[in-house]
C-alpha cells in the first residue's frame, strides 16, 4: 500500500471522493497537513470522519504567518497548542523567503517556527517541513531539530540538490518526492539520491504540477516512476516507503 505523505486535503472540492480514487489507486493513507488557523480544524474534521485513512498535521505556513498580522498568528499558536495532542505531525511548518525579503520579516518567521517546534518536542509529535528559497537554512534547522529530540524530520519538495541530500542521508532526514519526479530530470536526479530508508512519497495536493491537477492518487504514479527509476518492482517501493512512513512517525532509522 502506498502513502501520501503531503498534501492539503481540506483545499481539495470533495475531500471524500479525493479520498477513495486514492485507496482505488493503492493510496490509503494521507497525511493532510495545514497552513494556517482555519486549516488546522478542518483537518482535525476529516481526520475524525475517515479515521486511519487521514494522518492529520498541524501547524502555520510561514508564507501564511508573513501574510496576517500577529494577532492572528498568535491566536492560531494558541490553537496548535491546545490541538497538537490530536494530530500525527507538526506540519506544514518552515521558512519561506519568497515571502520574508527583510531581516526582520525573517525573523519573525524564524521566531515562530521556534515556537512550533518546542511544541512539537514538548508533545513528542515528528515535523513536516517548507523551505522555499532557503533550504539550506530549513535543512540545518532540522537536523538541530533531530538532534535535541530524537524525533523525525520530514522535508517536502526538497529535491533540487544532490548535495544537502547526502548531508540529510548523513543527518536521518527523511526527504519526500512528489509528481515533479514524473518528468524532470533534475528531480529524478536527486530522488536517486536519497537514502533507501529516507524516502517518502507525496503530491502537495492540490497544487498542480505541470499545469495538471493534483489529487492524493498521484501518488501511484509517483511510485511507479521512482520504481522505474531505480529497476525495482512496485510492490518493492511501496513496502519500502511505507515503512519509512511509520519509522518517521515514530521518530526512528533503519540501520542499513
Amino acid at each position: 500500500m502506498l502513502a501520501d505523505t503531503h498534501c492539503h486535503l481540506d483545499q481539495l472540492p470533495d475531500p471524500a471522493l479525493a479520498l477513495a480514487a486514492a485507496a482505488a489507486a493503492g493510496v490509503t493513507e494521507v497525511v493532510a497537513v495545514s497552513e494556517s488557523a482555519a486549516s488546522m480544524p478542518a483537518v482535525l474534521a476529516l481526520a475524525q470522519v475517515h479515521p486511519g485513512a487521514v494522518l492529520p498535521g498541524l501547524g502555520l505556513h510561514p508564507a501564511w504567518i508573513s501574510q496576517h498580522p500577529h494577532e492572528d498568528v498568535e491566536a492560531g499558536l494558541e490553537y496548535l497548542a491546545a490541538h497538537l495532542p490530536l494530530a500525527r505531525v507538526l506540519g506544514e511548518v518552515g521558512l519561506d523567503h519568497k515571502w520574508a525579503l527583510t531581516p526582520q520579516a525573517q525573523a519573525y518567521q524564524e521566531e515562530i517556527l521556534d515556537r512550533q517546534f518546542a511544541l512539537a518536542a514538548a508533545c513528542g509529535k515528528p515535523i513536516n517541513l517548507h523551505s522555499r528559497r532557503c533550504p539550506r537554512q530549513v535543512m540545518e534547522r532540522a537536523i538541530t531539530f533531530v538532534r535535541e529530540t530524537g524525533l523525525g524530520a520530514q522535508l517536502h519538495w526538497f529535491t533540487h540538490s544532490r548535495k544537502l541530500i547526502h548531508q540529510c542521508n548523513k543527518a536521518s532526514i527523511y526527504i519526500s518526492v512528489g509528481p515533479m519526479l514524473l518528468e524532470d530530470p533534475q528531480t529524478q536526479e536527486v530522488a536517486l539520491a536519497v537514502a533507501d530508508d529516507l524516502l517518502l512519497l507525496e503530491t502537495d495536493a492540490p497544487v498542480p504540477i505541470a499545469g495538471l491537477p493534483n489529487q492524493p492518487a498521484r501518488t501511484r504514479a509517483v511510485a511507479e516512476r521512482l520504481a522505474t527509476l531505480k529497476g525495482r518492482p512496485l510492490e518493492e517501493i511501496a513496502a519500502l516507503t511505507s515503512a519509512n512512513l511509520r519509522r518517521y512517525l515514530s521518530g526512528g532509522r533503519m540501520t542499513l
